[in-house]
């Protein structure tokens, strides 16, 4: 079976309306500018609709929306930065035409002439769809207005707003600024497809895109640790979907997360998938360490209590916890990164936890903290482990370490 009809036949089992396919790519007439688009009456609707942002922030999507800020070019976020998550790259393959829409509407609304789609250069069955979806949509117009894809390098967090528009756009914004400050507007690639539904289809926002992945054994499909669902109506519960999938209970000792494996939310069988959720994941116990183990936080991981909730399961004495030296604590107490993905040496920290007697590491790096950590832990005879370890080891992906560039023949 192809990903297309692995994602169709699974997402069935939550269709109410009789669908067996998705919609085919098409243009809309609505994704052209000479079908204007009546910003009020546009924001009055997704505000009614109750549409927040999808890629796990959770922001009022009509208030990004609105006129006042400036916006000369909309952002389109295929990034999909976090591991395993793949349901964005997926629509991308199968509905690109419909996401393009959203992002033309979403383009009008502001007054913006430029669009842009930024995505892994790695997608390269989605940047096929894209290409051709881009091509149509730019022969439609007649007023000057433009979409362009940007691609982006396989490195965590890539898919951050602030890391989108110095990427894109070569524009650093401060921790606390908003990306209008660079007149960008981001959006999630879910998010715009939503907008085109609220919008030309007239659907109501009931349903979440999710990855299910790790644990997923008794799935019946060829790749039995990582499955897309299409529409899965919000509210639905991790054993619903696991027992709508046929998905073997997992062991007692399983933990759960509804988000991705860097970001994720700690959760319990009956909590319910939310307009945020980007995925179910499902893994094994964490791997035992006796310690005494010191925790760094970064901004763009896990949050200071479950790296905390992490050590303790694995049977260990938390020695001492200190910050990325990348970390800005905003006055709200919100931690933010200095430069996204882009970070200094973490010596000084992992020299703090050895003082304090730490033997092992315990970090949620993005991949060029995790890369410093690795130059200097090893080499003091320092476990290293991340947050995201137990999650990868159940996808079958390689373990978040030392960062290495890709060949030239690999690019």
């Amino acid at each position: 079976m192809t990903r297309k009809q692995i994602i169709l036949e699974a997402s069935e089992v939550f269709r109410k309306d009789g669908r067996t396919q998705a919609p085919e790519n098409s243009i809309p007439e609505s994704m052209g500018t000479s079908c204007a688009v009546d910003a009020p009456s546009a924001l009055s609707r997704i505000r009614e609709s109750g549409l927040v942002g999808m890629g796990g922030a959770g922001y009022p999507t009509w208030k990004k929306l609105a006129r006042d800020k400036g916006y000369s070019v909309v952002v389109a976020n295929a990034a999909e930065c976090e591991p395993l998550l793949e349901q964005n790259v997926a629509r991308l393959e199968t509905d690109s035409d419909r996401i393009l829409s959203g992002l033309g509407i979403a383009m009008q609304i502001v007054g913006a002439s430029r669009g842009i789609v930024a995505i892994k250069a790695k997608n390269t069955d989605a940047l096929e769809t894209l290409d051709a979806s881009v091509r149509r949509f730019n022969d439609a117009q007649q007023d000057g207005t433009r979409l362009s894809v940007a691609l982006l390098e396989d490195r965590y967090p890539v898919g951050d707003a602030r890391a989108v528009v110095r990427d894109v756009l070569g524009s650093l914004i401060g921790p606390a600024a908003h990306t209008s400050s660079a007149g960008a507007l981001v959006l999630n690639v879910e998010t715009l497809l939503r907008i085109h539904e609220i919008l030309v289809e007239g659907k109501p926002v009931a349903t979440k895109d999710i990855t299910v992945a790790g644990i997923i054994d008794g799935s019946g499909y060829e790749r039995d640790t990582s499955l897309v669902l299409y529409d899965v109506p919000i509210g639905t519960t991790i054993r619903q979907v696991l027992r709508a999938l046929h998905i073997t209970p997992p062991r007692p000792d399983a933990q759960f997360l509804l988000g991705g494996p860097y970001m994720g939310d700690p959760a319990q069988l009956d909590d319910p998938v939310t307009g945020t959720s980007g995925g179910i994941m499902i893994a094994g116990p964490e791997l035992q360490d006796r310690g005494p183990v010191g925790v760094i936080v970064c901004a763009c991981g896990a949050s200071r209590d479950r790296l905390a909730a992490i050590v303790d399961a694995q049977g260990a004495r938390l020695t001492g916890t200190v910050n990325c030296k990348n970390v800005v604590t905003l006055p709200d107490g919100r931690l933010k990164c200095a430069n996204p993905g882009v970070c200094p040496g973490q010596a000084q920290a992992v020299l703090s936890l050895r003082k304090q007697g730490a033997t092992s590491l315990l970090i949620s790096h993005c991949t060029d903290c995790t890369n410093t950590v690795m130059q200097i832990a090893p080499k003091l005879g320092m476990r290293v482990h991340h947050a995201t370890d137990a999650y990868l080891r159940a996808g079958g992906e390689r373990l978040i370490r030392a960062h290495r560039e890709p060949r030239p023949a690999d690019r």
